[in-house]
């Protein structure tokens, strides 16, 4: 949100990764027996997406800005059995081999999320016709997750999503993002007056991500695995549905899904397994989306509001790196996200820093 505002959150990751990797290596002598056993806590993930993390530029530009904080719970036995037979769809068997199901793992997670919307030119005050419109969105997020893993080292993850949010003033966009630009003392968004009028959201997903058992790479002796994963959400808010997949290089991958991305990012998981020492891994892969709605683009449902003309397909390209300390985990992803709508100059492109820790 402007080249100081880089610098103050640049420098706030850089100390919030020293004390965790101080406070990791404190403990470690302590935590150690944990390790070996299976991952049966809960996680805390605190997560920022914004444009400035990709381009270094004293831009606010279309998708400028992403909060998230998210908790999901240790693995529970205790469900009702409506959940758990909502956690093992009818369609679990597609591409999968049940019979080599080893383990089973259930948890369930809230989210609470905040999403910034601008057009290019946040100078003027007027309506700008052929740029995308002003918006927020601020919803929490209800999650049940399963995990089932197999004999060979692959697992299946699937996620039920209940997204309940509000779009418009009652989002606090213009309040959020004026009101920490004062306090850092730079321009303001001017027009935020033109944004997309109050209305709650309702969003129902389901995602379901495949990870292959980990193979030896030809590359100085590391780890390889690949996690293919698709989605498919329905609402007022966003309705879609996406394929992707991304690559893992590391010493030893966890077994995890990877890094984890604000709505609508596909993939990912928030919880992962600890490790004695240090690890890390770099990945890359890509997205490819069939929107048939996305409010932020198309406007209010049932009242009249700026829009523009969308594209139907939309592809992200990302790559990151990981890095696991102990109970803790600090992801970095670099999104290249292909033009949403017609009159869109060029893509867009943002970073995402995740930051998780076990409880």
């Amino acid at each position: 949100m402007g080249g100081i505002w880089s610098f103050h959150c640049m420098t706030s990751v850089c100390r919030v990764l020293s004390a965790a990797s101080l406070l990791c290596a404190a403990t470690m002598g302590t935590a150690l027996p944990a390790f070996a056993e299976e991952m049966d806590n809960g996680f805390i993930s605190l997560q920022v997406e914004n444009d400035l993390f990709a381009k270094l530029a004293n831009t606010d530009r279309h998708y400028t800005n992403g909060l998230q904080a998210a908790w999901l719970s240790a693995p529970r036995d205790d469900l009702p059995e409506w959940l758990n037979n909502l956690s093992a769809p009818p369609l679990f068997g597609l591409f999968t081999d049940d019979a080599n199901v080893v383990s089973v793992t259930r948890r369930i997670g809230v989210n609470i999320g905040q999403e910034i919307f601008t057009p290019d030119d946040t100078d003027a005050t007027a309506p700008l016709l052929h740029d995308r419109p002003y918006a927020a969105w601020l919803h929490s997020t209800f999650t049940l997750q399963s995990v089932r893993e197999n004999a060979a080292g692959g697992a299946w993850q699937d996620q039920w999503k209940l997204d309940l949010g509000v779009v418009g003033p009652w989002a606090l966009g213009r309040q959020v993002q004026n009101g920490w630009h004062k306090l850092i003392n730079v321009e303001q968004a001017n027009g935020w007056a033109n944004q997309l009028r109050n209305e709650p959201t309702v969003n129902v997903s389901f995602e379901r991500a495949w990870r292959s058992e980990r193979t030896d790479s030809i590359l100085f002796d590391l780890d390889t695995d690949t996690i293919p994963y698709s989605v498919v959400a329905l609402g007022n808010a966003q309705t879609y549905a996406g394929v992707g997949a991304i690559i893992r290089l590391g010493p030893d991958l966890p077994d995890d899904f990877g890094p984890s991305r604000i709505y609508p990012g596909i993939g990912g998981s928030d919880w992962f397994r600890a490790t004695p020492g240090f690890d890390w891994y770099v990945f890359g892969g890509g997205e490819l989306r069939g929107v048939a709605r996305d409010i932020f683009l198309d406007g209010n449902t049932f009242r009249d509001s700026q829009s523009v003309d969308k594209k139907p397909v939309v592809t992200d390209i990302k790559l990151g790196a990981t890095a696991i300390l102990g109970d803790t985990r600090l992801s970095f992803t670099h999104v290249f996200r292909s033009k949403e709508f017609y009159d869109q100059p060029k893509a867009d492109q943002f970073g995402s820093i995740t930051l998780t820790f076990g409880l």
